[in-house]
């Protein structure tokens, strides 16, 4: 969680949980091989990104992962 002017905030960015339409947060960002994590708070589901060649975001797969890093 991020702070705010003293005020706790989630770290939300753009796109939608696929399975509830909920927002998403960051989970993981590597920039090194152009890829990003969202995680779904509400129901679990992680949103694997991958930049294309235009250097858009886009959705490679979403899948629930149960241990995936601990």
């Amino acid at each position: 969680m991020a702070t705010v002017n003293g005020e706790e905030t989630r770290r939300k960015h753009t796109g939608q949980c696929l399975d509830c339409g909920k927002a998403l947060e960051l989970y993981m960002l590597d920039l090194k091989k152009s890829r990003r994590i969202l995680h779904c708070v509400s129901c679990g589901l992680y949103h694997f990104y991958k930049k294309d060649f235009f250097g858009k975001w886009k959705l490679a797969r979403a899948a629930k992962v149960p241990d995936l890093w601990g």
